[in-house]
Parts: C-alpha cells; sequence; structure tokens
C-alpha cells in the first residue's frame, strides 16, 4: 500500500512538474499582456504578500464564503432529506429545483442587489443560492436510492419512520451527501468571486477584477489561484 502511495504521490508532482515546464516554456514566447508564466505569477504572489494586499482581503472572502457555504449545507441536507422521503414534497417543489437550477447567477445579480443592497447579506446570499441546490439534489438523490431490503429491513424490526430516515436513508445517503458537498463547495467559491467582483467589488473577487481591468495577468493569476487555495483549504 505504501508504495502505491508513494507512487501515485510521485505521478502527481511529475504531472504537475511538467505542466509548469510547459506553461512556462508557452509564456515565455507568448505576448505577456495576454499570457503569464509561473515565474512571474510566484513573484506577483510575493510582491502581493509583501505590500499586504492579499492578507488584507483573505480575511473576508474566508468569511463570505464560511457563512454562505455553512448555511448552504445545513439547509442543502435538511432540505434534500426532507425531499428525499417524501415523495409528494418532492412533486411540489421539484419545478422551482429546477428553475433554480437552471437560472444562472449573474442574471439574478440585480434582483440580489434589489432586494439586499451591496453589502455583506448580499455576498452572502449569493454564496448560498449557488451551493445550497447542489448540496440538496445530491442529499435527496442518495436518500431515494435507499434500497428497498433495507427499507423492509426497517419494517421487520419496527423502526418508526424517523428511525427509518435518521438511521437508515440518511446512512445510504452519506456518499451522495460528500458529493453534494464537494460539488457545492465548488459552486460556493464562484459565488463568493461574483459576488465579490459584481456586487460589493471587495475583498479577493473585487482583487481579481482589478487587476484583469488593468490587464496585469500576472497578479490576476495570482488572486485566482489564492481562490482555488482557499477551496482546497
Amino acid at each position: 500500500f505504501g508504495f502505491r502511495l508513494s507512487r501515485r504521490r510521485t505521478l502527481q508532482a511529475a504531472s504537475v512538474a511538467v505542466f509548469l515546464v510547459i506553461w512556462q516554456i508557452v509564456g515565455t514566447r507568448s505576448d505577456p499582456i495576454s499570457f503569464s508564466t509561473p515565474l512571474k505569477v510566484i513573484g506577483a504572489f510575493a510582491d502581493l504578500i509583501s505590500t499586504g494586499e492579499l492578507q488584507a482581503v483573505i480575511p473576508q472572502a474566508f468569511a463570505d464564503l464560511f457563512v454562505g457555504y455553512l448555511l448552504a449545507v445545513v439547509v442543502g441536507i435538511g432540505l434534500g432529506a426532507l425531499i428525499g422521503w417524501n415523495s409528494t414534497l418532492e412533486t411540489v417543489l421539484n419545478p422551482y429545483i429546477n428553475f433554480a437550477l437552471a437560472t444562472p447567477l449573474v442574471a439574478a445579480i440585480p434582483i440580489i442587489v434589489i432586494f439586499f443592497g451591496i453589502g455583506w447579506e448580499a455576498r452572502i446570499l449569493s454564496v448560498f443560492v449557488l451551493a445550497m441546490w447542489k448540496i440538496l439534489v445530491n442529499t435527496a438523490t442518495g436518500m431515494k436510492t435507499t434500497p428497498r431490503v433495507l427499507r423492509e429491513m426497517a419494517l421487520v424490526y419496527h423502526l418508526t419512520e424517523f428511525q427509518l430516515v435518521r438511521e437508515v436513508m440518511l446512512l445510504n445517503a452519506v456518499p451522495a451527501i460528500f458529493a453534494g458537498l464537494r460539488i457545492g463547495l465548488a459552486s460556493a467559491l464562484i459565488g463568493m468571486i461574483i459576488a465579490e467582483s459584481e456586487i460589493s467589488v471587495t475583498a479577493l473577487g473585487g482583487l481579481i477584477l482589478y487587476y484583469g481591468t488593468q490587464f496585469e495577468t500576472a497578479y490576476l493569476l495570482a488572486g485566482i489561484f489564492t481562490s482555488s487555495f482557499i477551496g482546497v483549504i
């Protein structure tokens, strides 16, 4: 097992190294305005850190992401469990869920601004909306795919409806729930960047927007990679 793990990490490191080398070669032969290199991006990182610009925006980005994503997790799992358990509720809510999933957040930004302004609440709502539906759908799907034999066994042991949901259906849905959490986190990051660049023009999204409009590609990529690092953490 240790050999397989070591081989896997070696392959991953080699893949990243090859990608960076190719990127560096292509970047040095391209227009610096439209394309940068890994060394320039690293230099931009160092510059943003030395000036304190990056440290100034990360706490707010974390706060927007954490609060919005946490609300999405609570509501998404709770409502998804109800929908997966109750077919009538699923039938009633399914048109709204499909409509929400098909609506781009960018198109809803004017409505968010009208009702919630351009402050913290609007940013949290953007993160919440993008993440919640993915978590909800995955949770409901995991609940509905509970094998019939498990349901019948629950009846044999005289489990109540609440026990059936808690001890059988929810446990069966755990893999789907965690898949939804991972997809939801990626969507939450998108919502955070959209909200901070399109609604409040602040924090990490505002930094990305600023350097994008200044055609500072290295600094732009440094901001984008920082948002990815936040998601990994």
